[in-house]
């Protein structure tokens, strides 16, 4: 199936190289309004069973990544590209409309020593906004422990986490990774 047409397709075996160096980079953020735009404008090439990612036009299909950031809500406009974000551990992304534009975020859910995580709050808050329209959401929490749950053990997934794309029309779907050598292993 043609790449533009097919889209970024991640099955069990594919392993994907460069990305890991564009969602590692996210930061961390604190004391603003928890919104910050991290979006990274490059492209990607699959051939066989890998995909890879680059910072510029050099891959074959434009798409956006986006980092995880700790503390708060990374965003991106969508542009009518798929966006890739990750890892996921427990974290939610939601494709949404804020006053007019297309838009996919990374909420940052991991919980304070008390009470609960204040970009999940403020993204609660933000879902009440007459300015904002969910078009897809998917919560990653419990996600790890459902894949283990249904697999039998392998200790090469001391780093299980997801990745997730969010494509326009079509919503998100999710895929679990590993990370080996500086890439990911889709592994289911």
């Amino acid at each position: 199936m043609d790449e533009a047409v097919a889209g970024l397709a991640l099955r069990r075996g594919t392993t994907i190289k460069g990305l890991a160096r564009f969602l590692d980079g996210g930061g961390v953020i604190g004391n603003d309004d928890g919104q910050v735009r991290k979006g990274i404008e490059g492209s990607y090439t699959a051939h066989g069973s890998t995909v890879t990612f680059f910072s510029d036009d050099r891959g074959k299909q434009p798409v956006n990544v986006l980092p995880y950031v700790a503390g708060a809500i990374s965003y991106a406009p969508m542009n009518g590209l798929q966006t890739i974000s990750g890892p996921f551990t427990g974290c939610t992304m939601a494709v949404y409309n804020h006053s007019g534009e297309a838009r996919v975020c990374h909420v940052d859910t991991a919980e304070p020593s008390t009470g609960e995580a204040p970009s999940k709050e403020r993204w609660t808050s933000m879902k009440r906004s007459e300015n904002l329209e969910i078009a897809d959401e998917l919560a990653t929490k419990g996600m790890i422990g459902e894949f283990l749950d249904r697999n039998e053990p392998d200790p090469s997934w001391a780093s299980l986490s997801v990745l997730c794309v969010a494509t326009p029309v079509v919503g998100i779907s999710s895929h679990y990774v590993v990370k080996k050598d500086g890439d990911y292993l889709v592994v289911g």
